[in-house]
């Protein structure tokens, strides 16, 4: 049944987002209702100037315990689980009703009644700022590729997930933070990681053509990706499905139903400490480039990267072309891996490798500073000490005079 005032209500909202929140609820109402389904607009109130939507169905009630539950991505009543969804219409629905300034909750599930309440305000402040519909002509490059409209200093996120819908659940909730590029199964993601350069890799592990656990494993065994974090998504909750996945070097695990401040922190974590290693590594005289690595395919590759380097430490004309011909590497590659892993260019990472080198040499205590930068391939010992001073905060002079103290 459909109950409305006999008053015309007029409210700012985006059209697409209001339809998708009536959509989810009309459906979840439909899906378990055994008889009826009531849909009703209540009279509005000028007091808080919020409009008001209730969607009641009977069949199954949600119990009190779940009734908070039910807005968590992916969580599934027990009960209700012989029914086909993807559990994400209800989280949906409140995320954008949220974005409107206002709210959707379970307010009674008693008698054999549930009822939904939709609160959405009348104006906006501020004009609601939702990704226009894409036109069916968009190419799938398109509806994939990163939204440019977010800072391009904020890390790149490649989101992998066969169900469209959970796809883009995901991608919206990232958004806010995150640069978010869309694959439906392994096979594409990984050629989207031949393009572009991403940060972090979420992925569903059931999907079709290539599921999680072989794109991470793909990754962890290819150079050119084998820097990159993979944080595993899965419905499994087996011991033996955790242990599949870190064994094939996943970086996190984590089970649906999760709430999004898990995945945010996992994220964060991950993308925080990774900039700390670099960070250290750069600031740090004596630190070896092999604390960088994160895998056994980056510690080989390091170590043969910084043997090719201190082979021709003394070469001042040493540059990326002469580092990717040694390294047997197209210089496009060369560069991604190792700003891929160090944030760093090629050069930068031999002109630090020569201040390394020289700090080495210093420790040793049996080389003069004019010594050392001609030994690590510097012509003008001042421009040696400058770069010394730059990188690591102290001079050449002072960084001995703390070693022997």
């Amino acid at each position: 049944t459909l109950e409305v005032p006999r008053i015309t209500l007029h409210a700012y909202v985006d059209a697409e987002a209001f339809k998708k929140i009536l959509s989810n609820l009309f459906n979840n109402a439909i899906k378990y209702a055994d008889k009826t389904v009531a849909i009703k607009l209540l009279p509005f109130s000028s007091e808080d100037m919020m409009f008001n939507i209730e969607v009641r169905n009977d069949g199954y009630t949600i119990p009190n315990e779940y009734r908070d539950k039910i807005f968590e991505p992916f969580y599934r009543i027990k009960e209700t689980e012989k029914e086909a969804g993807t559990g994400i219409g209800l989280p949906l629905s409140r995320s954008l009703a949220q974005l409107h300034k206002g709210e959707l909750e379970l307010k009674v599930a008693e008698n054999g009644i549930n009822i939904f309440l939709l609160s959405l305000p009348i104006h906006q402040d501020i004009e609601i700022d939702f990704k226009p519909k894409e036109s069916e002509e968009s190419t799938e490059e398109q509806q994939n590729g990163p939204d440019t409209a977010h800072d391009p200093a904020s890390p790149l996120v490649l989101l992998v997930e066969d169900n469209k819908d959970i796809l883009n659940y995901i991608q919206h909730e990232l958004s806010a933070k995150y640069r978010v590029i869309k694959a439906t199964n392994g096979h594409e993601a990984l050629n989207i990681l031949q393009n572009e350069n991403v940060q972090l890799v979420i992925s569903d592990i059931m999907m079709p053509i290539m599921d999680g656990i072989e794109l991470c494993k793909r990754m962890k065994h290819d150079l050119q990706y084998s820097h990159i974090p993979v944080i595993l998504l899965t419905a499994k909750n087996s011991l033996n499905s955790k242990i599949e996945g870190l064994e094939v070097g996943a970086d996190a695990y984590i089970e649906k139903p999760f709430a999004f401040e898990h995945l945010l922190a996992q994220m964060n974590n991950l993308l925080v400490n990774r900039n700390m290693m670099k960070e250290y590594f750069a600031r740090s005289p004596l630190t070896h480039i092999k604390g960088i690595a994160v895998s056994k395919a980056d510690k080989d590759f390091l170590d043969k990267l910084n043997k090719v380097i201190y082979d021709h430490i003394t070469d001042m004309d040493l540059d990326v072309d002469q580092l990717s011909a040694m390294m047997n590497m197209s210089r496009p590659t060369l560069y991604r891996k190792i700003k891929g892993i160090s944030d760093l260019t090629p050069n930068e990472l031999i002109n630090l490798s020569r201040l390394k080198k020289g700090a080495e040499l210093l420790a040793e205590g049996n080389y003069k500073i004019n010594e050392v930068a001609n030994m690590v391939g510097y012509s003008m010992p001042t421009n040696f000490s400058r770069d010394f001073q730059k990188q690591f905060g102290v001079s050449p002079s002072n960084y001995v005079h703390t070693l022997k103290g």
